[in-house]
């Protein structure tokens, strides 16, 4: 009978310490969650680019041929308008050779229609005085204008032939001018693809200089719904996946006003001055950009983005 008495009031203790234990727990946890600081919202413009130096040159051959002489390894400073490459250049010399063949036979054949020209006016003209003294027919004055009509429409003939193996030599010599590529700009020699009796295609890149006093990080990969966030001159954080750890800052330097459709958005290119460099940076290397617009580099809060 005692254990049957003591049963209710060991459950009514029970549910007090529980109920005690509860409150407890809600009330500890009510006040660290006070005590936790404020999450600021991260407002920055995340993006994708990749390294270019500002000032570079893409450089192809103009003209087919087969490398005869490659004048410059990779890492070479050079100086604008030195040879980089020359094409075999035997076939375009030879080019030059005839047609220059054909400029003095054209000239020497308008020399001899100047001559024959002469000859015809002079006829004409004795004949003109015959028929003025009534010792010639007719018909021999009417032969000599045709002579030297005749011979009036060979000069021109000649004239013209010669002007075309004219310009046919300044296309040969250009041409022949055009085997030896020569530097665009001055700078280092950051990529060459070619060897001595490869042949080289028209439009193909064979040799890319880069001026590696000053960098730059060009992004495609702003779409329409955040490039509009985006202002000239707003910092920029950068990190660069090859070089883990490595963090640099710069400005927002120009964003292109025409959109592109890339992987389905329409995306604008927006490029980054750094304020620093590192040289082990390359170019084509990846950075990541995070950029803080403008508006909104106070605190994070709606106040600061007004």
């Amino acid at each position: 009978m005692k254990a049957k008495g003591w049963l209710p009031a060991l459950i009514v203790v029970i549910i007090v310490a529980l109920i005690a234990g509860g409150w407890w727990f809600y009330t500890g946890r009510q006040g660290e969650q006070k005590e936790l600081a404020p999450v600021k919202a991260d407002n920055r413009v995340l993006a994708e680019g990749i390294i270019f130096p500002v000032r570079y040159a893409q450089m192809v051959m103009p003209v087919d041929g087969t490398i005869g002489e490659v004048l410059v390894e990779e890492g070479d400073a050079v100086a604008a308008g030195q040879p980089l490459i020359r094409l075999v250049r035997q076939d375009y010399q030879a080019r030059v050779g005839s047609t220059g063949a054909d400029i003095s036979r054209a000239a020497a054949a308008v020399e001899q229609a100047r001559i024959n020209l002469a000859d015809a006016v002079r006829e004409l003209e004795r004949q003109q005085r015959l028929e003025a003294a009534g010792a010639t027919s007719r018909q021999q004055l009417e032969q000599a204008k045709t002579a030297a009509d005749r011979n009036q429409a060979a000069l021109a003939q000649a004239q013209a032939e010669l002007k075309t193996q004219e310009a046919r030599l300044v296309e040969a010599e250009g041409l022949l001018d055009k085997t030896e590529l020569k530097a665009a700009i001055s700078g280092t020699v950051a990529f060459l693809d070619v060897k001595v009796g490869e042949h080289a295609s028209i439009g193909t890149v064979l040799v890319r200089i880069a001026d590696q006093s000053e960098w730059e990080i060009r992004s495609d990969d702003l779409t329409e719904l955040t490039v509009a966030r985006v202002k000239q001159n707003d910092p920029v954080a950068l990190t660069f996946d090859g070089i883990p750890g490595l963090e640099l800052t710069g400005t927002v330097k120009s964003i292109r006003p025409y959109g592109e459709k890339k992987r389905g958005d329409m995306t604008y290119t927006v490029t980054i001055a750094p304020d620093s460099w590192d040289e082990r940076l390359r170019w084509n290397m990846t950075a990541q950009l995070a950029i803080t617009p403008s508006a909104t580099q106070g605190d994070g809060s709606p106040e600061s983005q007004k």
